[in-house]
């Protein structure tokens, strides 16, 4: 599934990103999906890939709700 558009697409579609050692530079492109952790992926659409510059990857804080 596309972490943007969030449609679902076959694996050999997608391209895996994950965190970049030191995670200073945010997420880097795994084309061989061979790099340890958790990896995000992002489908070929070009609205995709623009909004995914912005995407850091760290899921959203929740507001409200009770504790």
């Amino acid at each position: 599934m596309c972490v943007i558009c969030r449609e679902r697409f076959p694996k050999s579609e997608l391209v895996r990103h994950v965190a970049t050692a030191g995670g200073e530079a945010g997420l880097a492109p795994d084309p061989r999906a061979i790099q340890p952790g958790r990896g995000h992926y992002l489908c070929a659409n070009p609205a995709c890939a623009e909004k995914f510059l912005k995407y850091s990857g760290r899921p959203r804080r929740r507001r409200g709700g009770s504790r």
